[in-house]
Parts: structure tokens; sequence; C-alpha cells
């Protein structure tokens, strides 16, 4: 699968989540449908949820990705990915707010007059506007800097920030912290070295502190929320050479010091995407791993107790690749992964979803997103209690690529 691929390649060149935001793909052109169907071999007797509705933003030239999705406090959802028909052929970072329904109610787009600016996260913050995190290379020549943008609940830009002294920084996750500021992880280069970094910042945007940790040949942060005790837990990868890296899991405490560190995936590559305290005050780590060496990619879960000592691990996905982007623990003590599969559909990418329990048995799987390609980048469950996906998918204009929003 190419998103995969490129991964691996651009962690080992430097470059991991910046180009992740700019991705194109062989495209098959079709028009958008709702192409929901359980996919046999589920192995509970659970239904899964069929499409309620689907909609596709974007300008009308220039591809547009979704890559982040929140449910907002008056029931609609904030969506943020990057766009490139706005801007004279650069990548600009693109805010959608909807209603319930989907149905657009403005848009916004952020960056600089030159180079390109990606985003990865989005958070509702406590006064109703938007925090958003990225990276762009439009402030500082020749350098890539970690990105925030603070807006207000029109999506009107209150403030922005570049974080990063050397010359790649990325931005890949932010959360609102108990204190009313901020903390980001992402990654950065030091004397030639990919470092997993983060900033804790005031409620203003400025400096609190920073952090870099790492091992090995590379490491990338993806993800970073806070837990229980004032602290955070990190998700990322750690590369220890060509041919072996690990999905990482980091705790470090409220000033960003590593308390432990663990690395989960056996031979082959490992890809840690996303992390999360979860009610027992342990840890749920999903991504990627090919280590069942049949030659192909699948969803892993990992389950760690308190201390970060694997309980149990799953692997979910058919034949092909299957790619898994983010997970979150549900109400019901179980989980759910969004991603992009090969295995189900004949020369194309398929938007994925997958239900388990709490143990990690499959409960049900589900493949949407029109009849061309298309991939599920973000998943939350709704206060309904079904799930809004953003993604994207070329099956609407020709194989333009669209943000994708799907509520299940």
């Amino acid at each position: 699968m190419i998103q995969y691929k490129f991964v691996v390649k651009l962690l080992t060149a430097f470059a991991v989540f910046s180009m992740l935001s700019v991705i194109t793909t062989n495209a098959a052109v079709g028009d958008l449908n709702t192409a929901s169907k359980t996919i046999a071999g589920n192995t509970r007797s659970v239904a899964a949820p069929s499409v309620q509705w689907e909609q596709t933003f974007g300008g009308s030239v220039g591809n547009s990705t979704g890559k982040g999705v929140q449910q907002t406090t008056d029931d609609g959802y904030i969506i943020v990915g990057t766009t490139f028909s706005f801007g004279a052929g650069k990548a600009a970072i693109y805010l959608v707010k909807t209603d319930s329904f989907g149905k657009k109610q403005w848009e916004q787009t952020f960056g600089g007059n030159v180079g390109n600016s990606t985003a990865r996260g989005i958070q509702q913050t406590t006064d109703g506007g938007y925090i958003i995190v990225g990276q762009t290379d439009s402030f500082s020549t020749g350098k890539l800097k970690a990105y925030l943008i603070k807006t207000d609940s029109s999506g009107k830009k209150q403030w922005e920030q570049t974080y990063g002294g050397n010359a790649f920084n990325v931005g890949a996750s932010v959360q609102q912290t108990t204190d009313g500021g901020y903390i980001i992880a992402g990654s950065t280069l030091v004397d030639k070295t990919l470092l997993i970094y983060l900033v804790k910042i005031d409620s203003s945007g400025k400096v609190q502190w920073e952090q870099t940790f790492g091992s090995g040949v590379q490491n990338a942060g993806t993800s970073i929320r806070q837990t229980s005790d004032g602290g955070y837990i990190v998700a990322g990868t750690n590369i220890q050479s060509l041919d072996q890296a690990y999905a990482y899991l980091v705790k470090t405490d409220s000033s960003g010091k590593v308390q432990w560190e663990k690395t989960f995936g056996e031979k082959g590559t490992s890809i840690g995407m996303f992390a999360q305290q979860t009610k027992d005050s342990g840890y749920v780590l999903g991504g990627v791993t090919n280590s069942s060496g049949a030659g192909k990619q699948d969803f892993y879960l990992v389950k760690t107790d308190s201390s970060g000592v694997k309980q149990w691990q799953q692997t979910y996905g058919g034949t092909g690749d299957d790619l898994a982007y983010t997970v979150q623990q549900t109400t019901d003590g179980g989980y759910i992964m969004v991603g992009g599969t090969e295995s189900f559909a004949a020369n194309r990418t398929q938007a994925y979803l997958v239900k388990s329990d709490s143990s990690g048995n499959m409960q049900w799987q589900e493949t949407f997103g029109g009849s061309g390609n298309s991939t599920g980048m973000d998943v939350q469950q709704t206060r309904d209690g079904g799930y809004i996906v953003a993604g994207w998918t070329d099956s609407a204009h020709g194989g333009r690529l669209d943000v994708y929003l799907a509520k299940l």
C-alpha cells in the first residue's frame, strides 16, 4: 500500500509526516456511493453499523485530504486536513466545520504566502475554538517547522506559532492540557538523527519546555495524550535498522522526562500510530505491522498494563495490505480502528473500520468509501454510540482526492 511504503521511506529519509499530508495515489474513477457491507469472517455475532451519510469537501482543482476529525459541542464535526485547491499549487491547511449531518457550515485555510503547510491533528478547545497542529516551511526559508494554529469558534485565526530550531521539525499530534495550555508531539532532526519531539506550551503558544528522545537509527512521534497522573503517553516508531522497526510507546512525567519506554513488534517493520490511556489505567497502542512474515501489512493493536508491559496483541486484515492510522477505546471497553485496506476489493483501496472487544477479539469489520479509492485517517465514537470517520476518497470527482467524512 502506497502510504505505508511512504512511511518507511520517509522515516529513513528524515521526512516523516510532512509528506504523508501530500501523498497522491493512482486513482480509479467512480461515483461516490454508500458501499457499506459487513465482510465475511467476522469473529463475533455483532452486526456492523451501516453508513448513515457521507460527504466530500474540497475545491474544484487540486487534491484535498482529511486527517483528523472530532465531534463538536453542538453535535457537528470539525475536520482538518490539507488542500491544494486554494493556493496556487501550494499545500494549505484545510479546516471544515459541519452540522450534525455533515453539511458544511464554513471552511478556512491556513499557511504562509510561500511554501507548503500541512496538518494532522485537531481538537476543540474549552473556549469553543480549535487547536490545529502540523508543519510548514512557509515562514523559515529552507526549514520545516512544527506549526500550531489557534482559532476561534468560527475558524478565524487567533494566533499561530512555529516550533523547532533546526532544519526539520514536524508536528503530528496536539492536545489541550488540564492547565489550559497545549502539548505537541512530533519529530525533529538532531545531528542527522530523527528524534521524537515534545513541546509544552502555555495558552498563548509560548514554549514552557521541550524534550527529545529516541534510540537506534531514527525515531518518529505520531500521537500524544495527557495521562491521569499529569504526564503523557506518546506513540511512535523506533527504527533500529533498514530491516527492523518497532512500534514505540513512551510514558513521560509532567515535564516530558521519560519514565519508561517499550517497543513492540517482532521481525520486520511495526509502526505505532496512536496511543491512549485506557479505563483500567493501562494503555492501548494502534498501528501497522508486517511481523506475520506473510509479505503484507496488517492493523496492529497492543494492550499494556500501567507500566507498559504487554498484556495482549492482535492483528487484523485480509490477504492484502491493511494500514491503520487511529485507535480509540469505545464506551463498551473495546476498541475501534480505522485505516485503509487492499484486501477486500480488486485493484483499489477502501476505508476500513475494525471493532474489537476489550480483549482485542474482532467483533466486526467494515469497508466503505465509494467505488474508487478511499482511506480512513481518523475515527471517533460519537455521542449516539456510532462513529465518525474522516479521510479521503477519489470516488466523487474523476480521480481528484476529496476530504471524505462518513457517519456510521
